[in-house]
């Protein structure tokens, strides 16, 4: 979900009343000065109801795939095991549905997401015109505290629960909501949802928190069988409900940077005390592996006296910069391996994703990540779908993929209020138009076997936070959404969506009546034939 860059440009015209102390924000959660479609009443609400239903009637479901994403028109399948699995056919790897059908997955992230994104109040509150006060029993639900784990009492409000809860009415309005949400994804193509999304009638993709032991927070030590113990526990405990539910398409661990290893962790642990664990498996693996058990080599090479290897425990070296890298790489995927193996052990029934690596910014990593996935996750936002740089990652690796998170978000010229994403689109429409050529052209992948489009509603124009006091924004505020925050689709966007979703298995079935591309071999210099199979 995070980016490897993010530019917010806000415009002037807009935020000046922001500057004068007036509000911004009116009371549905719109740019009270935007142009463009607008709702002014909480009855403009109510009648969207009807209207949507007269549209989805006349664009129905599919009948062409099974409850979970599988093609019924491939004319082939697999034996069904009850779960989500993978499979090559004809060159091209697929996701199998637990009814044994072939499936390239669309999914949308954070769904149905009633009571998120929220915005940060206080300290701000002359931002926002027409709050309900926090009292308020109807409109409760829109409000929180102490998002994002930072406890310094702020509170947060969510316009689109607000929202939700003027259209559908204050009895039921999270079951129906949830229903339109699921009519919307089935009727526009999408297998069902994707990371960051709460279980459902629907396929998700949970996302697992590591928490203290992500490598963001500082490097455990996996050496150290009592926090290797609580590691295993905290997986264990997070997998355990859902390790039977078949809509679960795979299990991930971490997001993105948070898990990746560094060469500072590297330096920092040589610098820990001798018994540190995981500094004497370094250590070890510096003289043993990389000086085939040479001390005096390494000695020379990493200028440190020491008699033994035990003396060396006890020194806080800094060896040369390419082989702080290979220490790296050894410590990452001990890492990697811990996590995956936990996951399997907790569930050996699911899929293992990774933890959504970025490629533009740890390519590195890819192929450290890939060996211990049974799919490889990746978050990618670019204008393209680069399939020469996603290929070479894919086939060098020789692991299926699966995109986790990508967008265009509109900026609507600065008249609505959102930021300015580092990749953006003037509007819906040519979201819509980007979002296209992005599924025909991973479809036409062979190791590729999804898309998860972030996400399902817009953020909040005065950003989702963290923060607190008299800013406009805190945090990100894009307008990634397939709906707005008074919960209307974008029909610019989503009916592309919806012609592309509809094709994308056939194109894929295409494809792969197709002879494959070359191998890398005879473009760039090489990579090892075959595929790999999962980890064992």
């Amino acid at each position: 979900m995070r980016r490897a860059v993010i530019i917010i440009l806000l415009c002037g015209a807009l935020w000046t009343s922001a500057l004068a102390g007036g509000p911004i924000v009116d009371r549905y959660g719109q740019a009270r000065r935007a142009d463009g479609p607008r709702v002014t009443k909480d009855q403009d609400l109510r009648a969207d109801v009807a209207a949507e239903e007269a549209i989805l009637k006349q664009n129905p479901a599919s009948k062409d795939y099974d409850q979970y994403g599988g093609y019924l028109k491939a004319g082939w399948r697999e034996k069904p095991t009850g779960f989500f699995r993978i499979a090559k056919h004809t060159g091209y790897w697929w996701l199998i549905t637990p009814q044994g059908n072939p499936c390239f997955y669309l999914g949308v992230d954070v769904f149905p997401a009633q009571a998120w994104e929220t915005t940060p109040v206080t300290g701000r509150e002359g931002l926002f015109a027409g709050l309900p006060g926090r009292k308020d029993k109807v409109f409760a639900p829109a409000w929180s505290k102490n998002e994002w784990g930072v406890t310094d009492g702020t509170e947060y409000y969510c316009h689109y629960t607000a929202n939700l809860i003027r259209k559908y009415g204050k009895k039921d309005w999270r079951k129906q909501a949830e229903a339109r949400g699921l009519e919307r994804l089935r009727a526009w193509g999408f297998s069902g949802a994707g990371k960051w999304s709460t279980p459902g009638k629907y396929v998700y993709a949970p996302v697992l928190d590591l928490g203290g032991f992500a490598p963001a927070r500082g490097m455990p030590d996996i050496n150290n069988p009592f926090l290797r113990a609580q590691i295993e526990g905290s997986i264990r405990a997070q997998v355990a409900p859902h390790k039977n539910d078949p809509r679960l398409l795979g299990w991930s661990v971490g997001n993105e940077a948070e898990m990746i290893v560094t060469k500072e962790h590297v330096l920092e642990m040589l610098k820990l005390p001798a018994d540190t664990p995981a500094k004497v498996s370094l250590i070890d693996y510096a003289v043993v592996t990389m000086y085939d058990g040479s001390l005096e080599r390494l000695k020379k090479a990493w200028k440190v006296e020491a008699p033994n290897r035990v003396v060396l425990y006890g020194l806080s070296p800094t060896p040369p910069e390419g082989e702080v890298e290979k220490l790296r790489r050894f410590l990452a995927d001990r890492f990697y391996d811990l996590v995956y193996k936990s996951v399997k052990e907790a569930d050996p029934n699911h899929l293992y994703l990774g933890s959504w690596i970025m490629p533009e910014v740890n390519a590195a990593d890819w192929d450290l990540m890939a060996k211990h996935c049974d799919v490889i996750g990746y978050d990618l936002y670019a204008r393209t779908y680069d399939r020469d740089a996603l290929e070479r990652l894919e086939r060098g690796a020789r692991r299926p993929a699966i995109c986790g998170e990508f967008s265009f978000p509109p900026y609507y010229g600065g008249q609505r209020g959102f930021g300015r994403f580092w990749v953006p689109v003037k509007d819906d429409k040519e979201a819509g138009e980007l979002y296209g050529r992005w599924v025909k052209a991973a479809a036409q992948d062979p190791y590729c076997v999804g898309l998860m489009w972030f996400q399902y509603h817009d953020q909040p124009i005065t950003g989702r936070g963290p923060g607190r006091g008299g800013e406009a924004v805190y945090g990100e505020n894009y307008a990634e959404g397939l709906i707005t925050v008074t919960d209307r689709p974008k029909w610019d966007l989503v009916t592309r969506v919806r012609e592309a979703n509809l094709q994308a298995a056939r194109w894929r079935m295409e494809a792969s009546r197709k002879p494959l591309r070359p191998p890398m071999a005879d473009r760039d210099g090489g990579v090892p034939e075959g595929d790999a199979q999962p980890p064992q």
